[in-house]
C-alpha cells in the first residue's frame, strides 16, 4: 500500500501543533482532516502562542475555523493510524516535518504509534527502475555510459512530472490538494516511463 500523506501546522517554530492532515492512497482516493487543537497545545495564560500569523495567511485557516470545524485529536489520531501499518509506503515531500507533526498528533491523542515517512522522491525512483532493468544492460564498457544516460532520462522524467504539477491551478498548501499533487507526479512519472518502455520495444 502506497500513501502520499501531508500535514498544515500552525507554526513552524517551537510550540507549533499540527492543524490538519492528508492522505492518498495508490488509486487517488484520499481523505483528509481539520484538527481541533489539543488543551496542552493551548495555553489560557498567554493565549496561543503556538500560533502564526504568517502560517496562517500560507494555508488559509484561522484557529477559529479550528475550533468550530476542527475534529478532537484522538478521532484524527485514529484514523491517521492506518499510516503507521507496515504494509505502507508512506511518502511526503517534506518527510521531516511532517513525521515531527504526526508524532504530536499521536502523543496528544496518547497513542504510542511511530511513522516512518519515504520522501517522495525515493517513490519516484523506484518508479524509474524499470529504464534501467530493461532492456539488460551489457557488462561491457559502455555500460557506466549506459548507466549515466539513464540516471539522467529519469531525473528529466521526474522533473518534468513536477514542473506539470506546479504549473497546475489548484489550491496550495491544504494537505489535501497537496497530498494529491504528489500522488498525480508519481502516476506521471509511472506513464512516462511506460512510454518510454513502450518506445524501446518498437525499436
Amino acid at each position: 500500500m502506497i500513501l502520499f500523506v501531508d500535514l498544515e501546522a500552525s507554526s513552524l517554530l517551537p510550540g507549533g501543533f499540527p492543524i490538519e492532515v492528508a492522505w492518498v492512497d495508490h488509486d487517488g482516493q484520499g481523505e483528509s482532516h481539520l484538527i481541533r487543537p489539543a488543551d496542552q497545545w493551548l495555553d489560557p495564560d498567554a493565549g496561543t502562542p503556538g500560533w502564526s500569523p504568517e502560517s496562517e495567511r500560507v494555508h488559509g485557516i484561522s484557529l477559529a475555523t479550528l475550533m468550530s470545524q476542527g475534529a478532537p485529536v484522538e478521532q484524527v489520531a485514529a484514523r491517521a493510524a492506518l499510516l503507521t501499518s507496515r504494509d505502507a509506503a508512506v511518502c511526503s515531500d517534506a518527510p521531516e516535518h511532517d513525521g515531527y507533526w504526526l508524532g504530536r498528533l499521536f502523543e496528544a491523542a496518547g497513542i504510542r504509534r511511530s511513522v516512518c515517512l519515504l520522501d517522495v522522491h525515493t517513490l519516484y525512483g523506484w518508479a524509474c527502475r524499470p529504464l534501467l532493468d530493461a532492456p539488460p544492460l551489457d557488462d561491457g564498457p559502455g555500460r557506466e555510459r549506459a548507466e549515466q544516460r539513464i540516471s539522467n532520462l529519469a531525473k528529466e522524467i521526474v522533473a518534468g512530472a513536477e514542473e506539470v504539477e506546479w504549473l497546475r491551478s489548484r489550491v496550495r498548501h491544504r494537505a489535501l490538494p497537496d497530498a494529491e499533487g504528489l500522488w498525480r507526479t508519481w502516476c506521471a512519472v509511472r506513464e512516462e516511463v511506460a512510454r518510454h518502455l513502450a518506445e524501446e520495444a518498437r525499436r
